[in-house]
């Protein structure tokens, strides 16, 4: 490879409209300044290209306070999304819920017997979802139930006694009836899930759950850390560059991108600050159920207000948006009038 090919590729540093306007210029002033038969660049100027050309890639336009707010705005914006993904693809790594039968199976494996059995999912807007299963056993017993789960390998924690009273509907005289149950409770793990058991019975019936949850993996927090971080690079990345480009479009089209960047940032408010709140659940709360980031936009009403999906239909109006207005602002401008680039103020390309 030859002294100016290895300069060249140093030069990807840089942005791609930089390199156009200055590349050949830079690129001939450091051969020029090269050691006869050097073949390789020196470290110094190595280290330089590529300092200086991602300190051009992070680099505003001068002069532009409202270029700097939306560039906050949207490097903020870019954090919380980035920290959604890293939440998303943590949870790739938890156990799968068992399916209706798997969760049948416990149920009865808990119970030890009883019939009416009933299943439910959720999936909430805070947490990961899960599956629970509900069985009448009159008979039932957390001390039986635990050396089930035990010979099954699972790992049990100690009873909780959670004794309590519940009131049935006498339909002779119409009035309330109290019964005295007796109540406990208890976590067991195995191969990634935990189950959550929680039983009330008297001599006639009883009332046990088992609600099943994905243990966290530990890789929650760091993925969620990693990918807050690249979303904020990211976002500072694409609305520098955006800024550069936007500056370089006719008048109609300027404001055809500014217009699609303002109804993105707008739409992805909300989810957004929806993603900051879940991230400090997650570093807030250490509970049965793992809690995450990305499942804001699970159905069901983040706030009291709302429709069920809104955050997800925010989400994603809001990367359409963002995607037609780069799609705006990449277009290869044609010649700008003069009086097009005074009106606009074309931003003075930044020095090395």
């Amino acid at each position: 490879m030859s002294l100016e090919r290895r300069y060249r590729r140093l030069m990807l540093a840089y942005p791609g409209p930089y390199r156009t306007g200055h590349g050949a210029d830079m690129v001939t002033t450091l051969l020029e300044m090269a050691e006869p038969g050097q073949t390789r660049p020196s470290r110094a100027d190595a280290w330089h290209l590529v300092l200086s050309g991602l300190r051009q890639r992070f680099r505003l336009p001068s002069g532009r306070p409202l270029v700097l707010l939306a560039a906050v705005l949207i490097t903020l914006i870019g954090g919380a999304f980035g920290a959604a993904a890293g939440s998303w693809a943590a949870e790739q790594t938890f156990t799968r819920l068992p399916g209706d039968s798997g969760v049948e199976a416990l149920t009865r494996q808990v119970s030890g017997g009883g019939s009416e059995f009933t299943v439910s999912r959720s999936a909430s807007p805070w947490w990961t979802g899960m599956a629970s299963g509900h069985i009448d056993s009159p008979g039932w017993t957390p001390e039986a139930a635990q050396q089930r789960l035990t010979a099954a390998g699972w790992q049990v924690t100690a009873i909780e006694r959670r004794d309590g009273t519940s009131f049935t509907m006498d339909p002779a005289t119409g009035t309330g009836v109290e019964e005295k149950m007796r109540g406990a409770a208890f976590t067991a793990a195995r191969d990634g899930l935990r189950l959550d058991v929680s039983g009330y019975v008297s001599a006639e019936r009883g009332s046990i759950s088992v609600v099943t949850w994905p243990a966290d993996t530990g890789a929650t927090r760091p993925l969620l850390v990693a990918g807050a971080v690249i979303g904020l690079l990211v976002g500072w990345l694409l609305a520098a560059a955006g800024a550069y480009r936007l500056g370089r479009q006719s008048v109609a089209r300027r404001r055809l991108g500014v217009a699609l960047t303002g109804l993105a940032v707008v739409a992805s408010a909300l989810p957004a600050f929806a993603f900051g709140v879940n991230v400090w659940r997650v570093f807030r709360y250490s509970d049965s159920m793992v809690f995450t980031v990305h499942s804001a936009l699970n159905r069901g009403p983040y706030w009291s207000y709302g429709t069920p999906w809104m955050l997800l239909q925010l989400a994603v109006a809001a990367v359409v948006l963002a995607v037609v207005a780069w799609a705006c602002v990449s277009v290869r401008p044609k010649a700008v009038s003069a009086a097009d680039t005074s009106r606009a103020g074309s931003p003075a390309p930044a020095g090395d």
